[in-house]
């Protein structure tokens, strides 16, 4: 009964901290940068996916675009940065779940998903614009907490750490 009761506040605490997480339509935010390269989105919305026993998956839809800065000097507003846009929308997604963090999304020539499963004690290079918008949309965070803070919101060293390619959704989900 106790570990009833437990995954319910859990399943329930989900729904909470997306509330606060949402970035509002309209919105641009600056996804990452990496090698002298930044991606930026401008959110056209943000919404739930589907919710499992073990997290919930969300959904950010939103124009990407890609600008340039090979000095390192990265501009704090988006519209002094030189942003080229996509001229589509693009899905991207998170599944917030302290079991099995991950964040997917489309990359050009890919048939399916880039999901990258997140241990946010021992994060790759490549993974650490995937963890900053997976801690933005489940968290509502700018940037990434420290470890105490990670443990804090429930998190533990030695999840899954890996990049999967052509996934889907359920590869997320699915346990």
């Amino acid at each position: 009964m106790r570990r009833l009761y437990m995954l319910l506040l859990v399943v329930l605490a989900i729904p909470a901290a997306m509330a606060l997480a949402q970035p509002r339509a309209g919105e641009t935010i600056l996804a990452g940068c990496r090698q002298g390269a930044c991606v930026w989105m401008r959110v056209a919305r943000v919404e739930p996916v589907t919710r499992v026993a073990q997290g919930a998956l969300v959904r950010i839809v939103a124009r990407r675009g890609v600008s340039l800065h090979p000095d390192g000097d990265i501009p704090r507003r988006p519209d002094r940065a030189g942003i080229e846009w996509d001229a589509e929308t693009s899905e991207a997604y998170a599944f917030c779940s302290t079991r099995r963090p991950a964040y997917a999304f489309w990359e050009e020539g890919e048939e399916g998903l880039i999901v990258h499963f997140l241990d946010f004690f021992d994060l790759g290079g490549y993974q650490y614009s995937s963890a900053g918008m997976y801690m933005r949309l489940c968290h509502g965070r700018t940037n990434l907490p420290s470890a105490a803070a990670l443990r804090r919101l429930g998190y533990r060293p030695g999840t899954r750490s890996e990049q999967v390619e052509n996934g889907s959704q359920e590869t997320m989900t699915r346990f």
